[in-house]
């Protein structure tokens, strides 16, 4: 049975804050890349999911964007590049912000805190 967009929320919002956590030690620690490296796996495991029976919305609007964020975080984390990795999380306009957006008034995700 497919994932109601909470329960797909629900389901990142761990691996999410993972991926927020590993990305921003990566910038100082090399070390950490590649548990960042698994991170994004992990996240990019869920949003690679067949969205086709969530709703039309912010969500679903997102997901292409988000892909291909994830495709580049981890180009960057190959090439060592934790800084740049970290960077396109948290872009203003197409960062993970808007994974907030798309889950706004589920448990857990606020823009606000």
């Amino acid at each position: 049975m497919a994932d109601t967009l909470e329960q797909r929320c629900e389901r990142l919002r761990q691996p999410v804050t993972e991926l927020v956590a590993m990305s921003l030690a990566a910038v100082y620690r090399s070390q950490d890349l590649p548990e960042l490296s698994r991170a994004i796996g992990a996240v990019r495991a869920i949003l690679a999911e067949d969205a086709s029976e969530l709703p039309a919305g912010a969500f679903r609007e997102w997901l292409p964007t988000a892909l291909r964020n994830l495709d580049r975080m981890g180009e960057a984390v190959d090439a060592g590049d934790g800084a740049k990795s970290y960077a396109i999380l948290t872009d203003k306009q197409d960062g993970f912000i808007r994974l907030t957006d798309g889950c706004a008034g589920f448990p857990g995700w606020s823009a606000t805190g």
